[in-house]
């Protein structure tokens, strides 16, 4: 967003935890994906991913940049269950809504951190 903002284009952002989607939350919890778009247009205009698989699910980020895809069009996407590509549609829709992808990604993170200590108390009794 900061070289978005650099070149006078006025940009958004969403966040997308990997342990908001469903994939994330069974096999890999750490790791997040952000999309850029443009404030007024909501054109996709950047995609970063950190985490397990980053490299398997940056093409389609790609691919929505190269075909000058908006946030809608990601929003009302069908995506296969237990994939990662989940995460571009709530980082849409987190670009959309930024205090309620607050909210949700504190309760991602309050319910993961909630399930490793029941994990830890079963280890150790």
């Amino acid at each position: 967003i900061n070289q978005a903002k650099s070149r006078n284009i006025p940009a958004i952002e969403g966040i997308a935890l990997y342990k908001e989607s469903l994939r994330g939350v069974v096999f890999s919890p750490d790791g997040l994906l952000k999309l850029v778009a443009h404030e007024n247009t909501h054109e996709i205009i950047g995609v970063h991913i950190v985490g397990t698989d980053a490299c398997e699910i940056i093409h389609y980020g790609m691919e929505l940049v190269r075909a000058k895809r908006t946030l809608s069009d990601v929003i009302e996407a069908t995506y296969s269950a237990v994939t990662f590509h989940e995460l571009y549609q709530i980082a849409a829709r987190a670009c959309l809504d930024q205090e309620g992808a607050r909210l949700r990604r504190r309760a991602a993170g309050a319910a993961w951190a909630a399930s490793q200590q029941e994990l830890r108390a079963d280890e150790l009794a």
